[in-house]
């Protein structure tokens, strides 16, 4: 069974199922998919630079660095705006929605890249809240601000709490980084067919339990949550709303922006506005922000 968030293109049929439990709450999903809401200033360039922290867009943050927030600029995958992941260096963009624990979420998202500046690799980390960080590559050999190109790319993970915060954080230390558009997140709720051929083995409760053989995992489908899975998390799960603490979230963010890397950002923005202008001959040309010195797009 699936539920899909409100916004972006229906999913395709997905193989992979895990368990959400039998009494799971209708999923409202994550919001402003395709970044087309909030307080946006275009100077005349066709997009605009958000520093960190942000929430001009709404449902969603800068947490680090800069993003570019497209409009005119470049060709979107859907509706009017895009993300470039890469403002004046690399940024990260982040939301926190309600998520049922034990369930599956699979995260559809359209990729692509700035054609405009080196490299020609672009390289997107995906990560959401007690999840591994999924690693993604786009190469613009060939592209241009018509022809973006966008990809699909689908990135999953198994929710271990009652909300979960879903960040996109560019690797690309350059202000031409990947390209984001059309965020999908789709909810999957598991039956007890699922427990069969292993899959119970990948599967938890939703108090965070996991459960010991399949017989333990039918049996918690059966009692419609009675009777729980017999082995206990090995951390305690966070079950309350999203506007209390998430350990796991808190973690996540630390690793991604220690202190001494906020202190090296400052440091690399003045080697950087100085490298791209070397690099990129239409630095001084009718396309750039003007004579700040901040990237052309």
């Amino acid at each position: 069974m699936k539920r899909r968030s409100g916004l972006g293109i229906a999913l395709g049929l997905v193989a992979s199922i895990a368990l959400a439990g039998p009494t799971a709450a209708a999923f409202t999903g994550l919001v402003n998919g395709s970044f087309e809401t909030g307080t946006f200033a275009d100077s005349g360039s066709g997009f605009q630079q958000l520093d960190a922290p942000n929430a001009s867009i709404e449902g969603w943050t800068v947490d680090a660095g800069s993003v570019d927030w497209i409009s005119t600029y470049w060709t979107p995958q859907q509706g009017e705006m895009s993300i470039d992941m890469s403002g004046a260096g690399a940024g990260t963009l982040s939301q926190t929605f309600d998520t049922t624990i034990g369930n599956t979420y699979d995260v559809e998202f359209q990729l692509s890249g700035n054609p405009d500046g080196p490299p020609s690799i672009k390289t997107l980390e995906v990560s959401a809240t007690g999840a591994a960080v999924g690693l993604f590559t786009y190469d613009v050999t060939g592209n241009d601000r018509a022809n973006m190109n966008w990809t699909t790319e689908t990135y999953s993970f198994l929710a271990t709490s009652a909300s979960t915060t879903l960040s996109f954080i560019s690797t690309t230390e350059t202000p031409f980084g990947p390209a984001l558009d059309n965020v999908v997140v789709t909810e999957h709720v598991a039956e007890k067919d699922d427990c069969k051929d292993g899959g119970w083995e990948s599967m938890i409760d939703t108090a965070g339990n996991s459960f010991k053989n399949q017989g333990d995992c039918v049996s918690f489908f059966a009692t419609k949550g009675r009777n729980p899975g017999a082995i206990a998390p090995a951390a305690p799960v966070v079950t309350s709303d999203a506007s209390q603490s998430d350990t796991a979230t808190t973690q996540v963010k630390q690793s991604k922006k220690p202190a001494e890397v906020t202190a090296r950002q400052t440091e690399r923005k003045a080697a950087k506005d100085t490298a791209k202008t070397k690099a990129d001959p239409k630095s001084q040309g009718s396309h750039g922000h003007g004579s700040n010195g901040k990237k052309p797009k």
